[in-house]
């Protein structure tokens, strides 16, 4: 029962956490870090890599759930002049995902009378394909409303991706 359960929560949280979460310019539910030595101006272009099915959450992630994500990801990319590849051999950097709802307390997050999660995290990550490490890394925590798949819902996947992708690549001034 607790494994249907959980798996009921996992399926819900990653189908709303880019199709319902509310980003808004200037919120704190992004945040950014990065290695300042690396050089991001050769990357042109990006290849998504598979999800990893070796832990209880993404062994639940549907294969419906996972293309939402990797489609949101790569709109806004290709919409900031980067070139998604298939072709690991071809990409300047590699882009990971993983979501994860709260660990601590899943009671405080799961509300029992709509049967949604009400929050959780997504790590987005570009690992370079030389050294097989993590460069850039951010983390987008939201608190979730309960929208049907919209357009409505396309609009606020699109936000989050752009509030996600914002300081990729990073100024290097910064």
């Amino acid at each position: 029962m607790l494994f249907s359960s959980y798996r009921v929560i996992v399926g819900i949280g990653l189908t709303l956490l880019l199709c319902a979460c509310v980003v808004m310019p200037g919120n704190d539910h992004v945040k950014t870090d990065y290695n300042h030595s690396y050089d991001f101006s050769k990357i042109h272009k990006i290849a998504i890599q598979p999800i990893a099915r070796d832990a209880l959450a993404t062994m639940m992630t549907s294969d419906e759930q996972i293309a939402r994500i990797n489609q949101a990801l790569s709109a806004e990319l290709r919409r900031r002049g980067f070139q998604m590849v298939t072709v690991n051999a071809e990409a300047d950097i590699f882009l990971s995902w993983k979501f994860l709802p709260p660990e601590k307390d899943e009671v405080a997050t799961f509300d029992p009378a709509t049967q949604q999660i009400t929050g959780g995290t997504l790590y987005v990550n570009m690992i370079d394909p030389i050294m097989l490490q993590s460069v850039w890394r951010a983390s987008f925590h939201s608190n979730l409303r309960n929208q049907a798949d919209t357009a409505e819902a396309a609009q606020y996947r699109q936000e989050a991706a752009q509030a996600i992708l914002a300081d990729f690549p990073p100024d290097p001034a910064g």
